[in-house]
C-alpha cells in the first residue's frame, strides 16, 4: 500500500508527463475551439472579449492539470483497475445516445446502460465496478472544477420571462484533463486517460458564483454516492445492479432539480421602475474603477434621475469629465460613487444594464439532438409536399 505522499508524487509526475503527448494537445485544441465559440457570443453581446479565447484555454488547461492530479490520486488510492475494451462498448453507445439528446453523451448514461445489459444478459463481459468507479470519480473531479472555475466564462443574456425582461447568465466551461489509471493487461499497468470535462448551465434566479456552488454540490453528492456504491459492489454483487441503475437515474434527477430551482425562484436581474439595475461590469472600465457591482441599482448620475438606459446614454453623450452616481447596493444601501477624469472625457462606463423594455427577445429553449433536428426537417418537407 502506497502512502498518500507517494501517491501524490506519482500522480503529479504522470499527469505533468502527459503534456508531451500529441493526444493531450489535441484535447487542448478542441477546448480552444469551444472557447472561441464562447468568445464570439461574448463579443456579439458585450462588444468585446472579457478574456481572449487563448487565455481562457490556458486557464482551462491549468485547472485541467489540477483536476487530473486529483482524479489520479483517487484512482490510485482506491486501486481502480479498468479493462480497456470496456470503453469500446461505452464510446459508441455515448455517441448514439447523443443523437437523442446532447447531454446523453455523458458516461453516466452509457456506463449505466451497458453495465445493466451486461449484468442481465452476461454480454458483453465488462468490469461493472471499474466503470462505475470511473464515472463517479470523473464527476467528482468535475464538481471540483465547477466550484473553482465554473464562472470564468459566464456570458450575460436577456430573456423575456413571466411578462418582463430578465437578465441571466450562461455558464460554459471545458477542461482538458489527463488522468493516470491502471489498465488490466494481465499485469495491471498505469496509463494516461484523456478526457474533456465540460460544464454547461444557465441561471436567471442566482448569481453565477452561487449557481456554480449549487451545481458543484449536486455533482459532488452524486459522485460520492456512486463511488460508495461502486466500492460496495466489490464485495456484494447486488450493488453492481444498484450502481448501474443509480448512475443514469440520479444524473437525470440532478438535471431536473436544477431546472426546478430556476423555475421556482424569482429572477434576480429583472427590470425595475425606479432606476436601472446593473447586470454586468466589464473589466478595466470606469464602472469597474468606481466600484459598481452586478446587482447594484443606479438611481441618478450627476443629479439627474436614471429611469432607463436612454437616460444613462443621454448623460454619456455629452462626454463629461466627472461622474457622480447615486447607487443602491443590497448590503451597503445608498452610496455615492465618483470618478474624475483628468485627461479625456468619459464616453463609456462599461456597464451592461437591464433594459425596461425588450428591444429583442431570446427564447429559452433546450438544445435539440441531431436526430430530432433531422426528423423535424423531414416533417417540414413532407408537409410542404402535401400542400
Amino acid at each position: 500500500m502506497y502512502s498518500l505522499l507517494e501517491i501524490f508524487y506519482f500522480s503529479i509526475f504522470n499527469v505533468l508527463n502527459s503534456i508531451k503527448y500529441p493526444h493531450y494537445w489535441i484535447c487542448v485544441f478542441i477546448s480552444f475551439l469551444q472557447y472561441s465559440k464562447i468568445g464570439k457570443i461574448e463579443k456579439d453581446i458585450l462588444g468585446t472579449y472579457k478574456r481572449p479565447p487563448l487565455l481562457n484555454t490556458f486557464y482551462a488547461s491549468f485547472y485541467g492539470l489540477f483536476g487530473g492530479i486529483l482524479g489520479s490520486m483517487i484512482f490510485v488510492y482506491l486501486k481502480v483497475i479498468i479493462d480497456q475494451r470496456d470503453f469500446m462498448y461505452m464510446l459508441p453507445l455515448s455517441l448514439l445516445l447523443s443523437m437523442i439528446h446532447p447531454r446523453l453523451i455523458c458516461f453516466s448514461y452509457s456506463g449505466g446502460i451497458i453495465s445493466l445489459i451486461s449484468l442481465l444478459t452476461r454480454w458483453p463481459s465488462i468490469n461493472v465496478t471499474g466503470i462505475m468507479f470511473v464515472v463517479g470519480i470523473l464527476h467528482l473531479v468535475e464538481s471540483a472544477l465547477v466550484l473553482l472555475d465554473g464562472t470564468r466564462t459566464k456570458v450575460p443574456v436577456f430573456i423575456e420571462r413571466k411578462g418582463r425582461l430578465a437578465g441571466g447568465y450562461t455558464l460554459n466551461s471545458f477542461w482538458p484533463v489527463p488522468f493516470t489509471i491502471y489498465i488490466n493487461g494481465g499485469i495491471p499497468r498505469p496509463t494516461i486517460l484523456l478526457a474533456i470535462l465540460g460544464y454547461g448551465d444557465y441561471t436567471l434566479s442566482n448569481y453565477p458564483s452561487k449557481k456554480a456552488k449549487e451545481s458543484a454540490s449536486l455533482l459532488f453528492t452524486f459522485s460520492m454516492m456512486l463511488i460508495t456504491l461502486a466500492r460496495l459492489s466489490v464485495d456484494y454483487s447486488l450493488f453492481k445492479y444498484i450502481s448501474a441503475i443509480f448512475s443514469p437515474l440520479a444524473h437525470e434527477i440532478i438535471i431536473a432539480l436544477g431546472k426546478h430551482n430556476e423555475k421556482s425562484i424569482d429572477d434576480i436581474n429583472n427590470s425595475i421602475p425606479n432606476g436601472i439595475r446593473v447586470f454586468e461590469v466589464l473589466p478595466n472600465t470606469i464602472g469597474k474603477k468606481m466600484g459598481i457591482s452586478p446587482g447594484d441599482i443606479i438611481l441618478s448620475i450627476n443629479g439627474k434621475r436614471i429611469l432607463s438606459p436612454r437616460d444613462l446614454e443621454s448623460i454619456i453623450y455629452y462626454k463629461p469629465k466627472i461622474i457622480l452616481a447615486k447607487v443602491f447596493n443590497m448590503k451597503k444601501g445608498v452610496t455615492l460613487k465618483e470618478y474624475i477624469s483628468n485627461d479625456e472625457s468619459i464616453d463609456n462606463l462599461g456597464l451592461i444594464v437591464v433594459p425596461n423594455e425588450p428591444e429583442y427577445t431570446l427564447i429559452e429553449e433546450e438544445s435539440k439532438s441531431t436526430l430530432l433536428r433531422a426528423f423535424n426537417k423531414f416533417s417540414q418537407k413532407k408537409l410542404t409536399f402535401k400542400n
